[in-house]
């Protein structure tokens, strides 16, 4: 009997171990796949299901063989990485089965393997992190340098990335990539301003949670900004969200679910000990905890006012959740929802630069107020992105102070300082100032110079390079010969093309695919003066090989005719009428006996004077921009081209307009 017991014991092993066989047999290597911080390069591998490993390290190579795994034909063999800490990476099949993994690496690296299960779209998958301790010394080092100087210190952290995509839009706007050009957007304004700004990551790449608050505690940040963007199954749901820690339960059921999404960062991006909470417990509230909650909840209160001024607020009030990374007990932190990605509306926001940039104003303003310098900056908030108009051959510009202004704002909407303007202007108040007085604006700004070369450098990305040099992704390649967005390398030399319109011929042959509005906008006209021009009379009606005639004048808007009386329509303002009509809002109300420009109504005859005011005849309509405009759609709104707005109001990119700028309008 015994013996019948220790044959079936036998048996049963031997058909387990059958079935184990069988199972690692059947582990695929489905994707290889790498990103590199400048600290540490990582490598995954994608597979079917679970395996055991082994790690060799020898010299400069570093051997993981995998039990069981085979490869698929669509997987390469080789990868050429070339970063400083991996340079290549090799899939060899071992004899015996299974696969090695052989990495070649550059001297004094460390290697930690570990395995990742499944999760949400992510299949199991071993991560190969491969660090460079003496570079990682060096970045904490030159942190702690910053905490030692004693300034304003911002860090943003750019939410998600490598591994960890984020929400993904209906139209594949990655929630990492909009949330990194937000991020860096606001670190080029706070630099202006005098900040000292700072990004957890500066590339594609995976962070911690853990790791983003132990790099703003080595910055010895002042604020930590975690920048995300949300999402939901209704693609109705709007809005941002401004949140802060809590140490108890999150203040909506909303806000524990976003809780518990922004939580798993570390498990779906790949943290070795993304289940565990990276902390020895939970947070005490002591003093200094609650007192750092209040002011974050007060720096939230700012944020929102701010940003209600460019996109829809969810909640009007801040939020609490236990996010992780908000766990900074003597750093004020917020984490910030920029918008949904799922609503169509507000991911089309998340992905024009525009858009990025208005969210990022928003912040800069909430800092500046919560956070002020204790010196006034040398330079103003628009030295990194804006030009004030100066005339020519004068040493000053001239703004008229209007209803709402502040000595402060106009001093950093025209690129200056608040001491400056009262020197200039011989003003002993900040408060001294009234409506319609003319402040002088001092000069000495200029521009920075666009480079006509610029190298490569690790972790850029085609599109930011573009986005830095105002100029398009589609335009740096073909000036560069590049067929593939990411077909570029550090060191490289890329030219960048000027942003200066091509001379217009006196004729166009219509290609293939050629529509008479992408014609015009093509050539700086509009389609109005083509079909005017060609005598054409649906913009339909043309064809391959016809011939067509451009316009070598810029078409500008005309002047209606002077009736004698003018009845106010619904939204009018004098000073509009006035300029449509070429007289003076000053002469309009004279002329009508008006007391307040601002007493008109719908219905109201106004005479329109006759006789030729005092101020020139060509007087301008002004058009203040609003959120999501383009300069052409600006330009096709008020019948002139793109070419004659920036001529006439000195722009030198069709890019470098922003909300609140007022664009003159030239009349003939």
């Amino acid at each position: 009997m015994r013996k019948i017991s220790r044959v079936a014991f036998l048996l049963t092993l031997f058909v387990l171990s059958t079935i184990c066989a069988e199972a690692f047999a059947s582990v695929d290597i489905l994707n290889v796949r790498h990103w590199t911080a400048p600290d540490h390069t990582r490598v995954v591998l994608d597979l079917t299901g679970e395996t055991a490993f082994k790690v060799i390290q020898e010299d400069r190579r570093i051997y993981v063989d995998l039990q069981g795994a085979s490869l698929i034909e669509e997987i390469p063999p080789i990868y050429d990485i070339n970063q400083p800490a991996v340079e290549k990476v090799l899939l060899v099949s071992l004899p015996g089965g299974g696969t090695r993994v052989e990495l070649h690496v550059t001297d004094n690296v460390e290697a930690n393997v570990f395995k990742l299960g499944i999760i949400l779209d992510k299949p199991h998958r071993v991560v190969i992190d491969v660090m460079l301790p003496d570079v990682e010394k060096k970045e904490s080092e030159a942190r702690e340098k910053v905490k030692v100087l004693k300034n304003k210190v911002v860090v943003i952290d750019p939410g998600h990335g490598g591994e960890d995509p984020g929400a993904i839009g209906r139209r594949g706007t990655r929630e990492k990539n909009t949330v990194f050009r937000i991020a860096e957007k606001l670190q080029r304004i706070l630099k202006a301003r005098g900040y000292e700004a700072f990004l957890t990551r500066k590339g594609d790449y995976f962070i911690s949670l853990k790791e983003r608050g132990r790099i703003a505690r080595e910055y010895g940040a002042d604020i930590f900004l975690s920048i995300h963007a949300d999402a939901c199954r209704s693609r109705g749901v709007r809005g941002t969200s401004v949140y802060c820690l809590s140490t108890g339960g999150a203040s909506s059921e909303a806000a524990k679910l976003l809780a518990q999404n922004e939580n798993l960062s570390d498990i779906i991006g790949g943290s070795e000990n993304g289940n565990g909470n990276g902390d020895s417990g939970p947070i005490a509230l002591n003093m200094l905890q609650t007192e750092t909650i209040n002011r974050s909840r007060a720096f939230g209160a700012i944020t929102l006012e701010k940003i209600r001024r460019v996109n829809h607020l969810k909640s009007s009030r801040v939020q609490e959740a236990p996010f992780r990374v908000l766990k900074l007990p003597d750093i004020t932190s917020l984490l910030i929802e920029t918008a949904y990605i799922s609503n169509p509306r507000e991911e089309l926001m998340l992905r024009s630069s525009s858009g990025q940039t208005d969210m990022a104003w928003a912040i800069a303003y909430a800092v500046d107020e919560f956070l002020p310098l204790s010196y006034p900056a040398d330079e103003g908030w628009c030295k990194a992105v804006l030009t004030p108009e100066r005339p020519s051959g004068t040493g000053s510009a001239t703004y008229r102070v209007q209803k709402g202004d502040t000595l402060e704002r106009i001093a950093r909407r025209n690129g200056t300082t608040m001491k400056a303007l009262m020197e200039i202007n011989k003003i002993r108040s900040k408060n001294k100032i009234y409506i319609g007085q003319r402040l002088n604006i001092p000069s000495g700004y200029e521009a920075p110079a666009i480079p006509s070369v610029y190298v490569v450098k690790r972790g850029d990305m085609l599109e930011r390079i573009a986005e830095q040099h105002d100029t398009t992704m589609k335009a740096l390649m073909k000036a560069n010969k590049i067929r593939s967005k990411n077909k570029i390398y550090a060191g490289q030399k890329l030219k960048i093309p000027s942003d200066t319109p091509p001379a217009i011929p006196s004729v166009y042959v219509v290609k293939r695919g050629d529509m008479l509005e992408g014609i015009a906008s093509r050539y700086g006209t509009t389609m109005k003066v083509l079909m005017g021009a060609n005598k054409i009379r649906s913009k339909n009606k043309i064809y391959v090989g016809q011939k067509l005639k451009l316009s070598s004048e810029s078409p500008v808007k005309k002047r209606p005719a002077r009736p004698s009386v003018y009845v106010v329509k619904r939204g009018d303002n004098l000073e509009e009428i006035a300029s449509r009509y070429g007289t003076t809002t000053k002469a309009l109300m004279e002329t009508n006996k008006i007391r307040s420009k601002n007493k008109i109504y719908v219905g109201q005859k106004l005479k329109i004077p006759s006789e030729a005011p005092a101020e020139p005849q060509a007087k301008p309509l002004v058009y203040m921009v609003k959120r999501g405009d383009r300069l052409e759609e600006i330009a096709r709104k008020h019948g002139t081209t793109i070419r004659v707005l920036m001529e006439f109001n000195k722009i030198k990119s069709r890019n470098m307009i922003y909300v609140g700028q007022k664009l003159k309008i030239p009349y003939v």
